[in-house]
């Protein structure tokens, strides 16, 4: 009787420890994907910038302008880099600590990234991302 109830108690710490990893890997894999996806956005205007600065005939100013964009992407994408590296290599002991790192880095990159659509929108005198400014 004793021998079913600490089964019972076994096979009840199983399910939780499963159920509990499952979350685990499905949070781990939406925030890693969520970086990802940053990434990606990254590298796409990083390669715009990079086609830009290959022309010849760009004005200083112009030149200028897309090496400092081009510095910016760089700088934005070495931290989501970094973060990804640490949502893919966290465990269930640091999940806590590194998706409240990744959350907010996440959070900071979409911000700067709707400062940077609102300054080109500014500067083009054209509402690219349709949303008023």
């Amino acid at each position: 009787m004793v021998n079913d109830k600490m089964e019972n108690v076994q096979d009840k710490i199983q399910d939780m420890d499963a159920s509990t990893r499952e979350a685990f890997e499905k949070d781990r894999k939406d925030i890693a994907d969520d970086l990802r996806g940053l990434r990606d956005n990254i590298d796409s205007k990083l390669n715009d910038v990079n086609v830009k600065l290959a022309k010849t005939d760009l004005k200083a100013s112009e030149r200028a302008d897309q090496e400092a964009m081009k510095a910016e992407l760089e700088q934005e994408k070495a931290k989501v880099s970094s973060q990804l590296d640490r949502v893919e290599g966290a465990t269930t002991s640091t999940w806590n600590d590194v998706k409240t790192e990744a959350n907010k880095t996440s959070e900071d990159v979409k911000t700067w990234w709707g400062k940077l659509k609102d300054n080109v929108d500014k500067k083009t005198s054209v509402d690219h991302d349709k949303d008023g400014h």
